[in-house]
């Protein structure tokens, strides 16, 4: 029992340094991702492969193959993860490989670089219906459009010469797709 506790407690110090703090403003009622979107459906498939590959990397426990699947964003260049870097990231995997379940909750898009795909991961499976001990965690990519192509990254790969200002590239809820069809 102890285990669990120390697991769970560790996954959610992984999430929480992983994912930020930062709230998502919601959208007028009135506005849909169609309408402020400039992506297609065609993109939002393809944003959800990449990420149904990295979660299924991530269920077989295959690290590296998560790992290979990031990259660096440097202003508009897409470069491999630094050495330093990668290893830190495949620290943080460790401890979010191999879970019971990961399921895609949702992906907001707004344009080529403010993105996020929300991964909830759980991480046990409740044997008893009545327990009400959270299971669940979650992980946020950043899908990233460079040159035609879409990538994925973390909060972390992203460096400052994106923008001048941070503030910008907060993610902003301009419409969520649902990924449920």
């Amino acid at each position: 029992m102890k285990k669990i506790v120390l697991f769970v407690a560790a996954a959610l110090l992984v999430g929480t340094a992983l994912t930020g703090c930062k709230e998502s403003k919601k959208a007028p009622a009135d506005t849909t991702a169609e309408e402020t979107s400039m992506f297609t459906k065609e993109d939002t498939t393809k944003v959800m492969d990449l990420v149904n590959q990295f979660t299924v990397c991530l269920q077989n426990g295959d690290i590296k193959g998560a790992l290979d699947m990031l990259v660096f964003l440097d202003g508009d260049s897409i470069k491999p993860i630094d050495p330093a870097n990668l290893q830190r990231q495949a620290n943080s995997l460790r401890f979010i490989a191999g879970m019971p379940g990961y399921e895609l909750d949702r992906i907001v898009m707004q344009d080529e670089k403010r993105n996020e795909a929300k991964i909830d991961i759980v991480l046990f499976e409740k044997k008893d219906e009545n327990d009400k001990r959270p299971n669940t965690t979650s992980f946020y990519l950043r899908p990233v459009y460079i040159n035609g192509q879409w990538y994925l990254t973390t909060r972390d790969n992203i460096t400052s010469t994106v923008d001048e200002n941070p503030e910008k590239h907060e993610i902003k809820n301009l419409g969520e797709v649902d990924v449920e069809e």
